[in-house]
């Protein structure tokens, strides 16, 4: 009898455990398998577990790289403007080789007409290999090995959360697919709250040197030029983010400035010389980077920034060429003398 009954307990447990894993597999809410299943949409909210899957499985032909400050791009803004079918490519505080790894993913089962990248100064002198393979992430959703899918198909979190949140995310919610990984919607930006979060350093330290970052500096460019020399039939269109003034006021106090300013010179005048690259400097538009309102925290802009920077690819006011790109280097030392004598003192004395 007990022998009976362990043998009907050990099926029901397969059969349940079998269930489970079909489940997950034929919804599959990280797209590790394939893209989304009709009815369901595209519920992309946590980028170190879709991203990948959304890179290998879904139809798209252009692809946008960028940190956190790129979560908000609604991915239609760039189909309307480029006729185009977009996916992105999002790491939090992404370093260039983390975004690199995402595109050379994506060239091994794409082919890509247009990059729109969002390039932050800051991952210039990131580490040059991919964060996005190192501890803490979830590697069974990266590589090709299935015995480690066992982590993903009886995941509780997945069967019991994710499953639940894209079903009513898609049959309930009114849920947009444009706006993967957005996070502004739930956030509010003003002012206060934005200097509230600015710890600023009550002493500035000492400056230092404009080349000590030189060679890292310069092998992220590199990562970035492979990537346009060897895919000349792909489109690059690069543009750097509006940080607020208390960001460059940071660098400032830090002592770093210069070394940001090499960062933003070099990478201007080498990716300004490749023709199939198109760049632009958003970063001293004063109307929007001295207003904190328009910012949640120092580095952080509203979605209404992300749908400006777009609509400005219809413009040549923010062009940034191999002609005038020290010009625009020029008129942001300006703006952050600017800021260090006039404009930090309405917060700060």
């Amino acid at each position: 009898m007990e022998k009976k009954f362990l043998k009907h307990f050990f099926i029901q447990v397969c059969v349940l455990l079998a269930l489970a894993a079909a489940v997950v597999i034929v919804i599959d809410p990280f797209f590790h398998y394939h893209s989304p299943v009709s009815p369901l949409k595209a519920v992309v909210t946590k980028a170190e577990y879709q991203c990948v899957g959304t890179i290998d499985h879904f139809d798209y032909d252009s692809i946008l790289l960028g940190s956190s400050v790129a979560e908000n791009f609604n991915n239609r803004w760039f189909d309307d403007c480029f006729d185009c079918k977009t996916v992105k490519g999002i790491k939090e505080s992404g370093t260039t080789a983390d975004l690199i790894y995402y595109l050379e993913r994506a060239y091994e089962s794409h082919e890509i007409e247009n990059v729109f990248y969002s390039l932050d100064l800051f991952a210039l002198y990131a580490d040059t290999q991919p964060t996005v393979l190192g501890d803490g992430m979830p590697l069974y959703l990266y590589n090709d090995n299935p015995i480690d899918d066992v982590k993903y198909v009886w995941n509780k979190t997945v069967i019991f959360e994710h499953i639940p949140y894209m079903a009513a995310m898609s049959l309930i919610g009114d849920y947009d697919e444009g706006m993967s990984y957005n996070w502004g919607q739930y956030k509010t930006f003003s002012a206060a709250d934005t200097v509230s979060r600015y710890n600023r350093l009550s002493e500035k330290a000492e400056v230092k040197s404009a080349d000590e970052y030189v060679d890292l500096i310069d092998e992220n460019i590199s990562l970035i030029e492979e990537q346009i020399k060897a895919h000349p039939e792909t489109n690059f269109y690069i543009m750097y983010p509006p940080y607020s003034m208390l960001w460059w006021d940071n660098i400032y106090m830090c002592g770093e400035l210069e070394q940001y300013f090499y960062a933003l010179e070099e990478s201007a005048r080498r990716l300004s010389q490749y023709d199939n690259v198109r760049i632009n400097y958003y970063q001293a538009e004063e109307s929007i980077i001295l207003d904190l309102n328009h910012y949640m925290d120092n580095i952080h802009f509203s979605e209404a920034i992300n749908a400006w920077m777009v609509e400005q690819w219809n413009t040549q006011e923010y062009a940034l060429t191999s002609e005038n790109y020290t010009e625009y280097v020029d008129k942001m030392r300006i703006l952050v003398d600017e800021i260090e004598a006039y404009h930090i003192k309405e917060y700060y004395e």
